[in-house]
């Protein structure tokens, strides 16, 4: 059977590699999408210009399996039911003895003058996609020896909104070249030899990897180079078939690792601007929209019989990757901290009581109503989720045996998506507790629960798993913690996710319920 974990283990830790080989082998074989004859023309005259050119692919990844795995010591705040691909890269040119046999990895390092283009088609049509370069880990400075997981942005998300694509309109299922660089002398480069291939300018897409934020170079670990990964996130395919194929065809775009063959100046791009995330409260698109929501508490308390019942409001999850990466002091606690993924194009808020962080435990005879106002009803988001994480550390960052125990990170929460349900889904399910209130429809209430409910007319819950045969990350047993994650992705307004400022947070209500007679 083919395993679903990606295969990531960095090139120069050679002996753990053959240890783990058999867990990281490559995803999947996917069948070779349609090429057009610009991609051979394209490679020829880079190669023909001075550069060494190393094909990758476009593999899912899958989280969980990589936390069953114990590559992983968190799923990283996975957007439950949401898929991602990952660009996975060959070795730069010169530098590996072994990339006769084609080794790939979805974590690599990259040299300063060094470009990563992804050219072919974009996903089939979906409320979301997009590009995401990280720094995955940090080896200079570390608190810990093996390196500091961080997964931190290294820039907004290229998303759907501002991806340039071939014919312009709808940016679903159309060619795209993004060039992933550092230097502006290399981007200029292979986007003059695009062009001359036969794309577009206009189809050409710039993303900067910001060398004042990054440590680049992929000469010997000792020399402390930071460690990247580039995700592909994608949401809610109209159409699900078309969806599942893309997802399964590791070869649905080229992907190329350009490398001068002879060192030039270099002329290293300055740091971009953040994207401005300010739009309207939501208070003020929607006048009387806090008061709505308290009206909706209080009908979930009044219509759910209940034996306790204990309030969870909602808080900012992660720290901005942007200020992660610019923190230089070991004593901030922004230091080399572990952001899971955050990136620009949502908001991320979990579970607090009393303005900290809290979670809690979900047994058979206990429920948990999600509530708050629906972002993409109001206007300020595409669309709108929530999942379902276990929130509890996997390993201890003790001094020696135990940092092994996981690959990459180490006294992180596991943070596993393994249950959900988005704002497609949830429209009008306030309307159960707040019949006739003109402003339930910008509102939401999900049940969690670990056995359907009786009532079968309710489509507005989630079950949560406490058993699974798919492996442990993907289950969360009676006993242990739960937290929420609320997202809301992309204000149309701004192509950026919502301003935090601007939205009114969520809020869940835990109940336990009264014996059954």
């Amino acid at each position: 059977m083919k395993m679903k974990c990606c295969h990531v283990v960095e090139r120069w830790r050679l002996p753990v590699f053959a240890a783990v080989l058999a867990l990281l082998a490559a995803c999947g074989g996917g069948s070779e999408s349609g090429t057009d004859t610009r991609q051979a023309t394209f490679q020829g005259l880079l190669e023909a210009n001075g550069f060494a050119v190393k094909q990758g692919s476009t593999p899912e990844a899958f989280p969980l399996d990589l936390v069953d795995n114990h590559v992983l010591d968190s799923a990283g705040g996975n957007n439950a039911t949401q898929p991602y691909k990952v660009l996975k890269l060959p070795f730069s040119a010169g530098v590996d003895s072994d990339d006769s046999q084609g080794a790939q990895n979805a974590i690599f390092r990259l040299r300063p003058d060094e470009a990563i283009v992804y050219v072919g088609l974009t996903p089939p049509p979906c409320d979301y996609f997009s590009f995401a370069p990280y720094l995955w880990v940090r080896k200079a400075a570390s608190l810990v020896a093996k390196g500091d997981w961080l997964f931190a942005a290294v820039g907004d998300p290229l998303n759907l909104n501002l991806l340039k694509t071939e014919g312009g309109g709808k940016p679903f299922g159309k060619n795209t070249i993004v060039i992933f660089a550092a230097d502006q002398t290399v981007y200029q480069r292979v986007a003059a030899l695009a062009q001359q291939a036969g794309y577009p300018e206009s189809m050409i897409n710039s993303y900067v990897l910001p060398p004042k934020l990054l440590k680049l170079g992929v000469a010997a670990e000792t020399e402390q180079n930071d460690s990247l990964v580039i995700l592909v996130r994608s949401a809610n395919f109209a159409d699900q078939s078309e969806g599942d194929a893309y997802l399964a065809n590791d070869h649905y775009a080229s992907v190329f690792r350009v490398t001068p063959n002879s060192a030039s100046k270099l002329d290293p791009y300055p740091t971009p601007p953040q994207r401005n995330r300010k739009a309207v409260a939501e208070e003020t698109l929607v006048p009387g929209l806090s008061l709505a929501l308290n009206q909706l508490e209080a009908a979930i308390v009044a219509q759910t019989p209940n034996a306790q019942a204990k309030h969870f409001d909602s808080m900012r999850w992660f720290a901005d990757s942007r200020d992660v990466l610019n923190e230089t002091d070991p004593a901030s606690s922004l230091y080399h901290q572990f952001v899971a993924g955050e990136g620009s194009d949502t908001t991320y808020l979990r579970t607090t009581q009393s303005g900290k962080p809290a979670n809690f435990t979900l047994g058979t005879d206990e429920m948990v109503v999600v509530y708050g106002v629906n972002h993409a009803a109001t206007g300020l988001a595409t669309y709108s989720s929530i999942s379902v994480y276990g929130d509890w550390v996997t390993s201890q960052c003790s001094p020696l045996a135990s940092q092994l125990e996981y690959w990459y990170g180490c006294g992180n929460p596991i943070w596993n998506g393994v249950a959900g349900m988005v704002s497609h889904d949830f429209g009008l399910s306030a309307e159960r507790y707040l019949p006739g209130n003109p402003l339930a429809r910008y509102l939401y209430a999900v049940r969690l629960m670990r056995t359907p409910p009786t009532d079968g007319a309710d489509r507005h819950w989630v079950v949560v798993p406490s058993e699974s045969d798919k492996g442990s990350a993907y289950r969360i047993a009676l006993d242990q913690p739960i937290t929420i994650g609320y997202r809301a992705y992309l204000n149309p307004a701004t192509s950026a996710g919502p301003d935090y400022g601007d939205i009114i947070p969520d809020r869940a209500l835990w109940f336990k319920l009264p014996a059954k007679p």
